[in-house]
């Protein structure tokens, strides 16, 4: 087999005419302007709003190349696209060979009679995806409606492009068009392995590795067809006809040849290469050295499971590995980039490592924007990140015509066929959100039954059937949220899983997590500001201010920057510096996680899950993000390595209404009345695999020092319990001591079955609101020895924040709160691999350090 790249110097230009610009390919046309200066950035100020013609012109790429004569003998000359956005029309020498209506799927395009000797001209146009989009959505019988944005354009549930192109929540409306992944013309005369997908069966004593080979045969023959996995080789004689057709093969794998793939946390990710071949047969094969084509993967060797089944408390919902019942900690996932040219490995490796380096052992890849390049799911094969997969339907109902149908079946099939092999695949989900836009946003249309139905054609007579024909190993999820198949009811708390937003939406207290009992929740958050360092790189500094217009443009949600002004004023001391509120946003973000997230971990095994929304940004805006765009760690990707640490301990906070009435289940946020914290329960919550034991060191201090309680609490728990250990009350502190003068502190030392665990993260817990707190205003010493940091305090301080600047990577722990006499040491993890020394030497330069009290 021959391949030709053509990756590379592109031209381009508008369809109406115009100069012919230098592009670039894979890309897109947004990037190849501002590469030219053509365009103003559209991050910054309100630029984007400018650059809208773009998404609603049509536009031309084309360039030439060179094919010899030895390509040219090939019996089968194919265009290989793998990624097309969108509405394309491929033309070889003037000669259309082919056109593509869907972003998602690959294409592969005849160009036998196309092709010449010598030089050769391809050129590419691209439709508007605005006008055709509204062009679709003209032609239909009916309204189909979609969730609508301050800024964003019209008709994207008529066109399959990544939906968050047309403006979203915390997104830019910049529907973009171009070659964005790999093209090549592709030559063979023998049979060749299009795809591999592979099932597995762990029936104890061995696992049966199935596996499947998309195969296209220029004629028909005899073949044989070599799977080489984990040093077992097993070949077998194939017929094959003229075509595309799969074949199909079982390699007993010996199970003690191998190791198991495990999640995050819960083992090593041990993976074995997958060649797969299809050559010659018998003595042909023979006479040709055993040469065919191979196709080369990985895969890693688990079971992996969704348990839905009735129990005390409804339905369960959980993910099981390898027999183990794993807590799914994580995050939900956006595009890295509007940008094509900014979608790298580095990025990539960036945050997935982000997300393990923080606990996370599960990725949600949302389904508003676009099936992930390989690199993605490669790295959570590598760092044990499971990935709930939705296909790509987000906050909208779609048609159901036959063409529409047809695209959707032939996206299903080649993205499954792409991504099965991985080991990290755990879940396939119809949509995100479009259940519930069906059943409850607009259930008031004129044509809600229409819309029913089309629903049903679209997700259960096409996603569905075609998803499990593809890959019948793991679970097709009808929707997310979602109940169940055939439940229709999106918002259950007793099974399946919940979108929670009722504390960022309509507005109730953090408190008000600790009302819910879900079984699993996918989705719920918080927002926060990108660090100042972020936002300079597209406000002047005179815009730093929460409700500046140019502030406000940089945040989607109606309302988003009032709000977390409403509710900062609820839980701490409103800062005069900018700087400072960005500070106190990203507190207020990880205390409503924290909140949230401790809470559900403590109530497994009934829930047993909790990805929030969301783990990065695709440009620099206030959102529910914990890693910028520039991958900057926020506060709570911090706190998020605590509230999913191996071992927790956390602290359940007991009120009394001021009225002295617990107003916790109030439908009107506005007549909520938690009140006093009445006391503070400890708990231990553990996700390890083996029985701990240990102790819990336990104290109330002052916040200058005064020891008021101390004592040691025996802790012994089976695996994977979650156990009460011990309540400290506020009216057993000595009358001399008042609630704000006071910190409840524990830490844990433990062993379990094999060794000893590394310490967990303290737990502090308060009997007041921050903003009540009588913090001293005490003065942090700072030393900065190579890649660590050291702060010591004689007094209590809180949310100490370590803030490197640029310089890229995290640290070990960060916004700590360090007791009275408390020395940490800090060690940042420079992600980009430079030395100790040059990270001292820009840590001297930039870092700097501030605490709470601080702020005010």
């Amino acid at each position: 087999m021959q391949k030709r790249s053509l990756a590379g110097e592109w031209q381009f230009r508008q369809r109406d005419g115009g100069e012919w610009r230098t592009g670039s390919v894979p890309g897109g046309v947004y990037t190849d302007l501002l590469n030219l200066d053509a365009i103003p950035d559209p991050f910054v100020e309100d630029n984007e709003l400018d650059v809208q013609w773009v998404g609603k012109s049509d536009w031309t790429y084309r360039r030439t190349f060179s094919v010899d004569e030895r390509l040219l003998d090939h019996d089968r000359l194919l265009l290989q696209c793998d990624g097309l956005d969108t509405v394309a029309t491929v033309s070889v020498n003037d000669q259309i060979v082919g056109e593509s209506v869907n972003m998602h799927v690959g294409h592969e395009f005849d160009v036998s009679d196309a092709l010449v000797p010598g030089e050769n001209e391809i050129a590419v146009a691209f439709r508007s995806p605005v006008e055709y989009g509204q062009e679709r959505a003209a032609e239909y019988p009916y309204e189909v409606p979609a969730i609508r944005y301050p800024v964003d354009q019209p008709g994207r549930p008529f066109i399959r492009k990544a939906q968050c192109h047309y403006g979203w929540d915390w997104g830019p409306c910049l529907p973009t068009v171009g070659i964005y992944r790999d093209i090549a013309v592709v030559g063979y005369s023998e049979p060749r392995v299009r795809y591999t997908k592979t099932e597995q069966d762990h029936p104890g004593e061995g696992i049966d590795l199935t596996v499947r080979a998309g195969i296209d045969a220029p004629s028909a023959g005899t073949c044989d067809l070599t799977v080489d996995v984990a040093d077992t080789v097993v070949t077998e004689s194939v017929d094959l006809d003229p075509g595309e057709q799969e074949v199909e093969l079982t390699v007993p794998v010996d199970a003690d040849s191998v190791e198991l793939w495990w999640p995050n946390g819960y083992g090593d990710q041990p993976l074995y290469d997958l060649d797969v071949t299809v050559g010659p047969g018998g003595d042909a094969g023979v006479a040709a050295g055993g040469a065919g084509h191979t196709h080369a993967d990985r895969v890693g060797f688990r079971e992996v499971d969704l348990v839905v089944e009735p129990d005390e408390a409804g339905t369960s919902f959980y993910f099981e590995v390898n027999g183990e019942p794993v807590y799914a900690k994580g995050a939900n996932t956006i595009p890295t980039s509007p940008f094509y040219g900014d979608v790298t490995e580095e990025r990539y490796e960036h945050l997935v490592r982000s997300a393990a380096d923080a606990n996370m052992n599960m990725l949600r890849v949302w389904g508003g924007g676009y099936y992930e390049e390989d690199t993605f799911y490669d790295l959570c094969d590598e760092y044990g990140i499971l990935v709930w997969q939705d296909f790509m339907f987000s906050c909208s109902l779609h048609p159901a015509d036959d063409d529409f149908l047809d695209t959707v079946e032939e996206e299903v099939r080649y993205q499954v066929r792409r991504l099965a092999n991985h080991p990290s695949i755990a879940l396939w989900c119809a949509n995100n959100e479009n259940e519930e836009a069906a059943q409850n946003w607009f259930v008031e249309h004129d044509h809600h039954a229409e819309h029913l139905d089309d629903y049903r054609k679209l997700y259960e007579e096409t996603v569905g059937p075609a998803c499990r024909e593809e890959d019948p190993s793991r679970t097709y999820w009808p929707g997310s949220p979602s109940s169940g198949p055939d439940e229709l009811e999106p918002y259950v708390f007793e099974k399946g899983d919940i979108h929670y937003w009722d504390v960022w939406h309509r507005g109730q207290p953090f408190e008000d997590y600790l009302t819910t009992e879900p079984r699993f929740v996918s989705e719920f958050g918080y927002q926060s500001f990108p660090s100042t360092d972020s936002l300079r790189t597209v406000l002047d500094e005179a815009d730093f201010n929460p409700t500046s217009p140019m502030m406000e443009h940089h945040q989607r949600n109606p309302d988003g920057n009032t709000t977390i002004l409403r509710r900062m004023a609820d839980y701490f001391r409103i800062p005069f510096d900018f700087d400072d509120f960005v500070y106190l946003s990203q507190l207020l973000q990880a205390e409503a996680m924290s909140t949230a997230i401790e809470h559900w971990r403590r109530r497994k095994p009934t829930t047993m899950g909790a990805l929030y929304w969301q783990l990065n940004d695709l440009w620099p805006v206030a959102s529910w993000s914990s890693v910028e765009y520039d991958g900057k760690w926020k506060a709570q990707q911090y706190a998020a390595r605590r509230q999913f640490a191996p071992v927790l301990l956390s602290f359940h906070p007991s009120f009394e209404g001021r009225d002295g009435v617990d107003n916790a289940q109030a439908e009107d946020p506005d007549e909520a009345d938690w009140g006093d914290v009445t006391a503070q329960t400890l708990w231990v919550t553990s996700d390890e695999t083996d029985p701990l034991s240990g102790e819990a060191a336990l104290e109330v201090v002052t916040f200058d020092g005064e020891l008021v309680r101390e004592e040691t609490v025996a802790v012994d728990v089976d695996a994977h319990e979650s156990a009460e250990l011990a309540t400290v009350d506020r009216d057993d502190l000595p009358e001399s001591v008042g609630p704000s003068d006071v910190m409840v502190r524990a830490t844990f030392e433990g062993d379990r079955d094999g060794g000893t665990i590394p310490d967990s993260y303290p737990a502090t817990a308060f009997f007041e609101d921050y903003k009540r707190l009588d913090l001293p205003e005490t003065e942090l010493e700072v030393e900065v020895d190579g890649a660590d940091v050291t702060v010591a305090t004689e007094e209590a301080a809180l949310f100490v924040e370590l803030d490197p600047g640029t310089i890229p990577g995290a640290f070990s722990d960060n916004y700590v709160h360090l007791a009275p006499g408390e020395e940490r040491t800090l060690t940042f993890d420079a992600y980009d691999g430079r030395r100790d020394a040059l990270v001292e030497a820009e840590l001297e330069d930039e870092l700097s350090v501030r605490h709470l009290r601080e702020t005010c």
